[in-house]
């Protein structure tokens, strides 16, 4: 007897497995979350303790603005040393008696000189109006009965052919002179003050490096004491298997908001102390008869002092974590 075909199962469901799948974190999604945690957790003990916070940030701001302060004097000190802006010039102070006749015949044969360019005379009526004019004494300067002032000739160096020796060589040869009394050069008074702001970025840069010395000492000091305060939290997840950059995180990015908002406050301060020193140079370059502005921190200037001020606030905590750690017997 022959077997009858089984019937196929029609519209039959197929079972279906259903997998129970666990969310797949990729490493640098886990990398990112805890450094998210640290940024916000490190925000917030800044903000929950502000009296302490706003302490460290004023040592950290006066700490930096002082060498940013003196960067900004030898900077717009140097302006007026700029050869590009000022020409060096020689006054040559005729004798008393010397008549303008006499003064102006000098003046015609020191023109000749191949290391001249142009001799302007000035006669002692017009030095004396200046005078009254620039030192305010003009009812003083009344009273006397005659001119103190002698007659003067500004004379220009050819800046293309002179150096140094030639420019003394000049001074030399116009002193040797019968009718001059006295010769002052320009030059002179800006290589001494080149001289000052050599010795003064050199300070600068001294001071600089026992400040920012200083900064490291008060980040780390206040980290220590932050860590002082959690130091059973540290043990506790060092022990349940913490990794170590979880551990320094948090101290690392407190270390480097101390000093990154430390630099904001310190260009703050640097800013409103020329703001106020803006209406008194003006007062004093006008009454010299000059004009000299005060230049501020540039953008790039600006940039670089938070940029390190950040930098040290990193390597502050960095060394205050690793040492704490070293005396707990942690190792990294």
């Amino acid at each position: 007897m022959a077997r009858r075909p089984r019937a196929r199962k029609r519209n039959a469901p197929r079972a279906k497995k259903r997998r129970n799948r666990s969310p797949h974190y990729s490493p640098f999604s886990t990398w990112w979350n805890q450094v998210n945690a640290a940024i916000s957790f490190s925000l917030r003990r800044l903000w929950y303790n502000p009296i302490s916070t706003w302490i460290t940030l004023a040592a950290i701001a006066i700490a930096l603005s002082l060498p940013a302060a003196l960067h900004l004097m030898v900077k717009n000190m140097q302006t007026l040393t700029d050869d590009n802006q000022q020409i060096p010039t020689i006054s040559v102070f005729l004798k008393q008696h010397i008549s303008t006749d006499q003064a102006k015949d000098r003046g015609e044969l020191i023109s000749e000189l191949s290391e001249v360019v142009t001799v302007l005379f000035v006669s002692k009526e017009n030095a004396l109006n200046k005078f009254k004019r620039l030192s305010g004494f003009a009812e003083t300067l009344e009273t006397l009965e005659e001119n103190p002032l002698p007659h003067a000739l500004v004379v220009t160096p050819n800046l293309r052919i002179m150096n140094d020796t030639k420019l003394t060589n000049l001074i030399r040869t116009l002193k040797s002179y019968p009718e001059v009394d006295a010769v002052q050069s320009d030059n002179e008074w800006m290589q001494r003050l080149r001289a000052i702001m050599d010795i003064a970025e050199r300070v600068i840069l001294v001071v600089s490096v026992l400040l920012a010395l200083t900064v490291l000492l008060v980040v780390g000091n206040t980290i220590r004491l932050d860590i002082e305060n959690r130091k059973e939290e540290i043990d506790v997840a060092r022990f349940i298997g913490a990794t170590r950059s979880y551990i320094r995180q948090p101290f690392i990015f407190g270390g480097l908001w101390y000093g990154f908002f430390g630099g904001i406050l310190s260009l703050v301060i640097v800013h409103f102390s020329i703001f106020f020193l803006i209406a008194p140079t003006n007062r004093l370059s006008t009454l010299y008869g000059t004009q000299f502005n005060i230049s501020g921190l540039d953008f790039s200037t600006s940039f670089y002092i938070l940029i390190a001020s950040g930098l040290l606030g990193i390597v502050g905590a960095w060394i205050a974590v690793t040492s704490h750690l070293r005396r707990r017997e942690i190792t990294f």
